[in-house]
């Protein structure tokens, strides 16, 4: 099952996990599952590396389909570098090649086209992009007991990709994900389609339903428990945190590796985290 969506999500951190879930069925709250998640976690080759890939295909293809399979990617990848430009990035855009963001270049006649990709302006602008800090690829097994006693196991690999924060500020979440058959042969040909092994993790989840709502209760290695859950804008998420006791105030909205940085532990560097 292949699967795209766009989540608004939150997390109250340092919970009282029983008082929680007490509020959550007072409030006329379901449990529904308690689960094991097993996850290996990949970076995406350099940015400046993906780019200078497809401009090479680009310039040197003869078949003019791949022209337009590099031309698309490169559309692609800019859309992804323009989550990612700061103010003084963007300037230097206006200023060097009249435009607001790298996928205005495409509005452009095509000859104008190559010729921005090609030019050292642009190419030394690129090239300071490596990592892809907001973007990653996740396998995860999961193994969830059901409220009958019912045991699943589920396996799904996922793009994830933070977009630039809206007016709310909470984090907008692109999630691309299918259902694959097995964790360790799908581990294994991610390794052979060469993306980067960052690190295995695991961690522990209830979930519960309220107003339609899902409400996880995650655990991680060495943090406390913590709330999660999504809504398809701020006053709903506001509906759901005042039901709990909570404003958005007591909200945060970010990563679990900005949390472990919380308690100054980089699990960026880590191969395992583990209970």
């Amino acid at each position: 099952m292949y699967m795209s969506s766009m989540e608004l999500e939150v997390k109250v951190l340092n919970i009282e996990k029983e008082e929680i879930i007490d509020k959550i069925k007072n409030a006329g709250g379901k449990y529904i599952s308690s689960s094991e998640q097993y996850l290996c976690v990949y970076d995406l080759m350099y940015i400046n590396q993906r780019y200078y890939s497809n401009l090479y295909e680009l310039n040197n293809e003869t078949i003019e389909l791949r022209k337009d399979i590099a031309l698309t990617k490169i559309k692609n990848l800019f859309q992804e570098i323009d989550e990612l430009l700061n103010n003084e990035e963007i300037n230097f855009l206006k200023r060097n090649f009249k435009i607001n963001k790298l996928i205005d270049i495409f509005t452009l006649e095509k000859q104008q086209i190559l010729e921005i990709l090609n030019s050292k302006e642009l190419n030394e602008f690129i090239n300071k992009y490596k990592s892809t800090p907001k973007k990653w690829v996740r396998l995860r097994k999961t193994i969830e007991k059901k409220e009958n006693k019912e045991i699943k196991e589920k396996t799904t690999l996922t793009i994830k990709h933070i977009l630039r924060d809206n007016e709310s500020n909470i984090q907008q979440m692109k999630e691309t994900e299918i259902e694959v058959n097995s964790f360790e042969e799908t581990n294994e040909v991610l390794e052979e389609l060469g993306f980067s092994y960052r690190s295995y993790q695991e961690k522990r989840r209830e979930k519960y339903i309220l107003n339609e709502h899902e409400i996880d209760i995650d655990t991680w290695p060495k943090l406390s428990p913590y709330i999660e859950f999504e809504g398809r804008d701020k006053n709903d998420i506001e509906n759901i945190l005042n039901i709990l006791g909570y404003s958005f105030e007591d909200t945060i909205s970010c990563t679990v590796d900005e949390i472990y940085k919380k308690i100054s532990l980089d699990i960026n560097n880590m191969k395992e985290l583990k209970f």
